[in-house]
């Protein structure tokens, strides 16, 4: 079955534009303040469990309070199907505190699981933002269609009770990351449709004002027609046997539908020098995002792999932080 990709020159014209806008964007990147070489049932519910943090690195000197919510799911793995909801102490000058909420990559599969995030998460909780760091099924462990589909969407949907628990987080400016795998499932949670019976879906119960994609499989049918079994794996199978299922979650797909007055900021940021996923998905996500939906730019970094911006000491790592923290704190 062959894929709707619309205006394909015009698409390709805005792709090079984008690629060279955003080299210009590197030197921004690369200088800003980050830049330098110093460089079961849920939480409100009454059952819910608060997980000790002494055990992990303490990024700075006051630990932040982590509660761990079990977010409520079809047959759900108490063991996967949570998210740390990691706060920081609330001054009188700042009340409120924005929402970041992270979902970690891995391919979809078992091997790499929320702890990945939890150095992000406390170096974003120690910029005054509350952090929502979700764990989901994944291929090995319960997970794969559509099962870890459903589960990012049933961790979203629970937030707008987390947030009736803890009053002092607003969803104005709320951001959603994620890394590779979990750049697809952020970008598709934030523009599924109101109602996907592929999925069995709903209507959302929250989006987020920004979405940040770092080293994104988006454009899932080009990913599968070049070479990543990784998205064929996940999904089931190649475009030309499980269409229906690409429809419903290729994030390049959806980039076409919806209202432009609701669309989300999606910023795409892609290291040239990804092997793991090309950034071609990036730059063709943006491209027809832009053309339908005005609300998205590209960031590409020469050299930069598919995990440099998640070492630890790097300023590609400093400006990430830099990045989330500015759109969650905008005015």
């Amino acid at each position: 079955m062959k894929f709707k990709r619309d205006h394909p020159v015009i698409v390709g014209v805005v792709s090079t534009l984008l690629a060279a806008a955003a080299l210009l964007g590197v030197l921004l990147w690369q200088a800003g303040p980050g830049s330098s070489p110093h460089g079961a049932p849920a939480a409100h519910r009454s059952d819910s469990t608060i997980t000790p943090a002494a055990h992990r690195a303490v990024v700075t000197s006051a630990e932040p309070f982590l509660q761990r919510i079990a977010y409520p799911a079809a047959h759900a793995d108490p063991t996967q199907n949570y998210a740390d909801l990691y706060l920081p102490t609330v001054s009188p000058a700042h009340p409120r505190l924005p929402l970041v909420v992270l979902v970690h990559g891995g391919a979809w599969a078992r091997g790499v699981g929320a702890h990945s995030f939890d150095r992000l998460a406390r170096d974003l909780t120690a910029r005054g933002l509350a952090v929502y760091n979700v764990e989901y099924r994944r291929l090995g462990s319960g997970g794969g269609w559509p099962a870890t589909f459903t589960d990012l969407a049933a961790a979203l949907d629970d937030l707008p009770a987390v947030i009736r628990a803890h009053p002092q987080i607003t969803l104005r400016n709320s951001v959603l990351a994620g890394h590779s795998a979990g750049a697809q499932l952020a970008v598709w949670s934030a523009l599924r449709t109101a109602d996907d019976p592929s999925l069995g879906l709903g209507p959302p119960r929250w989006r987020p004002s920004t979405v940040i994609s770092v080293s994104g499989p988006l454009d899932m049918v080009f990913s599968a027609t070049h070479g990543d079994s990784r998205v064929i794996r996940a999904l089931g199978g190649p475009p030309s046997a499980v269409a229906d299922r690409y429809r419903a979650v290729d994030p390049l797909e959806l980039a076409t539908d919806g209202d432009e007055a609701s669309a989300p900021e999606i910023v795409a940021v892609h290291g040239t020098a990804d092997r793991l996923v090309s950034a071609v998905n990036s730059e063709r996500f943006v491209a027809e995002y832009l053309l339908h939906r005005g609300h998205g730019r590209l960031q590409l970094l020469p050299g930069a792999t598919h995990t440099s911006m998640f070492e630890a000491h790097s300023a590609a790592y400093r400006s990430l932080i830099d990045l989330i923290a500015a759109e969650a704190l905008r005015p």
